[in-house]
């Protein structure tokens, strides 16, 4: 099967992009910018180009050249992680380019792969529900809480239309906490790692909400899933989360522990609570399980695979011819813009 994969320099879409290479699809990883990346993008580059995965430079915002890439590289299944984040937790988010990124594409989108009879799956976010402390389902009523969460819901209300409309099975994956190797630097466990493993104190709050986390190589495993349920055909939306949500504390203390590093080194309640945090964040994966066959690792052996294999895997490749030939991009140099997350 050929994939193309749009948001592949961010964190859970390098790991799509390299992950379904690896399973043994082709995929094309469409970029935003050519030309120069560094730091941790720079990172996720190197990692895909290891793996075998082709980049092709795609702007979302010319809906012309989405035809033309589906037109030319005539995907199986098309991908869309790629979404406008910047400063998705605040009420400065720019709800117009949320719109205009995460929502207008997918006209061109559905159109183009209807008629190459091809599929889809849209990623979503758990922002997309209410504030709740109870597991979130995906039949529950959506009132997203932030000015993100709303541009993320319209875009999977828009897919669903577009779904019906033009005859694409589409699947979206709704996701909650992934976490693992390649995430961004200054994120909490990527920071509480470094820090640990250099015996350096790291200040907390304390610590005392209830996560959902993932380990990404899961995530993986479950968009995979979700490849196949499009034999199935329709709209429908699937959680991508653990369905347990330990303390951030115990999953803290969890990573000290087999890091072999001091817990002393956890200074909880150096820091307050961010105003208005929620305490629990947990998703049920019921759905998932039944429909999907799929399961995921246990939060404490996640800890310790991520811990135990700091960077992501590389995978045999297949014993297979490839299903496509791969492009490169001049240069073989990428510069990432806001549209790539």
């Amino acid at each position: 099967m050929k994939v193309l994969i749009t948001g592949a320099t961010s964190f859970v879409g390098c790991h799509l992009a390299s992950g379904f290479q690896a399973a043994g699809h082709c995929v094309v990883a469409g970029v935003s910018v050519a030309g120069e990346a560094g730091g941790i993008r720079g990172l996720r580059l190197g990692h895909m180009a290891e793996r075998g995965v082709a980049l092709r430079p795609l702007d979302l915002m010319a809906h012309e050249q989405i035809a033309r890439a589906i037109s030319e590289e005539k995907p199986d299944l098309w991908i869309q992680h790629a979404g406008y984040t910047k400063a998705y937790g605040s009420e400065h988010y720019d709800l117009a380019k949320g719109l205009a990124i995460n929502v207008l594409p997918l006209g061109a989108i559905f159109e183009a792969m209807a008629a190459i009879g091809g599929r889809v799956i849209v990623t979503g976010t758990i922002s997309e529900y209410s504030d709740s402390d109870a597991p979130h389902r995906e039949d529950e009523c959506c009132r997203p809480a932030t000015a993100y969460g709303l541009a993320k819901l319209a875009e999977t209300l828009r897919a669903e239309q577009l779904s019906r409309e033009r005859g694409v099975p589409t699947r979206i994956a709704r996701v909650f906490l992934p976490f693992g190797p390649l995430d961004n630097p200054e994120k909490l466990l990527s920071s509480l790692v470094s820090s640990l493993r250099a015996g350096k104190r790291i200040g907390l709050s304390p610590c005392l909400q209830q996560r959902d986390f993932l380990h990404v190589e899961d995530v993986v495993t479950l968009y995979l899933a979700l490849a196949n349920d499009l034999d199935r055909g329709g709209c429908d939306i699937f959680n991508v989360c653990a369905g347990e949500s330990p303390r951030l504390r115990d999953f803290v203390l969890e990573i000290a522990a087999v890091l072999g590093a001091d817990p002393g080194l956890c200074d909880f309640e150096a820091i307050p609570m961010r105003p208005g945090e929620a305490m629990v964040i947990r998703g049920s994966c019921d759905k998932a399980r039944s429909l999907l066959d799929w399961s995921p690792t246990p939060w404490r052996a996640a800890v310790r695979r991520f811990l135990e294999r700091p960077t992501a895997p590389r995978h045999e490749q297949l014993d297979r011819e490839p299903a496509c030939r791969q492009s490169e991009m001049p240069g073989r140099q990428i510069r990432i813009g806001q549209h790539s997350v």
